[in-house]
């Protein structure tokens, strides 16, 4: 299905999300603890700035107006909510690991998590959204997103990338 306009923006968000999710399992495969040290800082910016903004316009924004159609207990609002808990529950494992090999377990689980949850979103909550929310109510959503994430938050490049 066609992405409807309201939505795309949050889409772009996705494609970098998986751009990190990307960058996570590669690193991790290839690179030492300085390089993976590195990684950490990168994703933790790229949180604080790009997904926990994004988490929020997706529960204030979306859900909110998609359980008005599906109510509170449908599957694809439990699924959205416990998958962004529990990226928030790794990334606070990571904050609060010393040791280099639990903060690499972390990162893979977080950054397979990330790939797995954007992929289920476009495929399952934002085609539910599209089929359930009216032609006005994606018009008030699309407006709402723009004012919420007027930029699109690119994740860090791979910086031994060249």
């Amino acid at each position: 299905m066609k992405r409807d306009p309201a939505l795309v923006r949050l889409s772009w968000d996705h494609h970098h999300g998986l751009v990190m999710a990307r960058r996570i399992e590669q690193e991790l495969a290839t690179r030492g603890d300085d390089a993976v040290a590195t990684l950490y800082a990168d994703l933790v910016a790229f949180w604080a700035r790009g997904l926990l903004p994004h988490f929020r316009v997706e529960n204030e924004c979306l859900l909110a107006r998609l359980i008005r159609h599906t109510g509170t207990a449908h599957a694809a609002v439990s699924r959205t909510n416990e998958d962004h808990l529990l990226m928030e529950e790794l990334v606070l494992r990571m904050r609060e690991e010393p040791e280099i090999a639990a903060r690499r377990d972390a990162l893979a689980a977080f950054g397979q998590r990330l790939k797995e949850h954007i992929r289920w979103e476009e495929s399952v909550l934002f085609e539910l959204a599209q089929n359930e929310l009216t032609a006005a109510e994606l018009e008030v959503l699309g407006a709402e997103i723009a004012a919420a994430i007027p930029e699109v938050a690119a994740a860090p490049a791979d910086r031994n990338a060249r």
